[in-house]
């Protein structure tokens, strides 16, 4: 019975969530830049719960284009582009990577190194081969993906630094790009990172690329299972209502 109650209790606020999505997003009448993430994608084997259905992704892609937008590997404007980030390194993307290419869209991945290999992430091997393709740009999602602001300094380093080193080893690509575990960060953490390498770092509060939280910490919006109607409005901005809820969730001072 708690658990039907739970169920039907999220259900509602996901269904309030929605609206209030859609009606913010009406106030916002420009087409700013933004960076949106999902965590992997799957056709028939789906390797973690996070996953979007081939399908959605594909609607969602075809909304972007409609809208008009630019899916880009780097967004440099600050109105039109549309960059895209997957977190953790799912084996779903090199199994659908096919999809990738059918609909040649640039895609950001995010690994965590120490998964690399383990069940239901990708290995070394298809990590590499993923690199090579033109449409792939490879980053950092830490070592072992502790949550950053709750560990020592030297903790932080070894996280930043270790993962770092094993993608550019084995790559021979320079890695500078980041986003944090679980989306937690703190300023602390934001100074080494950049001490160590990393220009630009990406957390999980919605907002407008150029809008950023710190110096070069990049807003992005979570859309792995947001519906037609949803997925537009985030693109307009309509989930940044959510930012002052993200903030206290994600960010220690």
């Amino acid at each position: 019975k708690w658990c039907n109650r739970k169920s039907k209790i999220m259900a509602i606020n996901n269904v309030i969530k929605t609206i209030l999505i859609r009606l913010v997003s009406i106030f916002y009448c420009n087409k700013k830049s933004k960076a949106i993430f999902y965590h992997d994608i799957h056709f028939k084997k789906q390797y973690t719960d996070m996953s979007t259905p081939i399908g959605m992704f594909k609607k969602h892609i075809q909304i972007i284009r409609d809208n008009g937008y630019e899916i880009v590997a780097e967004i440099t404007k600050p109105k039109g582009q549309i960059e895209i980030s997957f977190d953790d390194g799912f084996l779903g993307l090199y199994d659908n990577i096919n999809v990738i290419n059918e609909l040649k869209i640039q895609i950001k991945i995010f690994v965590i190194t120490s998964y690399l290999g383990m069940q239901n992430h990708i290995n070394k091997e298809q990590l590499l081969a993923i690199h090579n393709n033109e449409l792939v740009t490879i980053a950092s999602h830490t070592d072992t993906h502790k949550i950053l602001h709750s560990i020592p300094e030297n903790e932080i380093i070894d996280e930043l630094t270790n993962s770092k080193k094993v993608l550019e080893d084995f790559m021979n690509y320079k890695i500078d790009s980041i986003c944090f575990p679980e989306g937690k960060f703190s300023k602390k953490v934001v100074e080494i990172a950049e001490s160590v390498g990393y220009t630009r770092q990406y957390c999980s509060i919605p907002g407008f690329y150029f809008d950023e939280f710190l110096p070069n910490v990049k807003k992005r919006s979570l859309v792995q299972f947001a519906k037609e109607k949803e997925f537009r409005a985030i693109l307009k901005g309509g989930d940044h209502f959510l930012r002052s809820w993200y903030q206290k969730k994600h960010y220690t001072s």
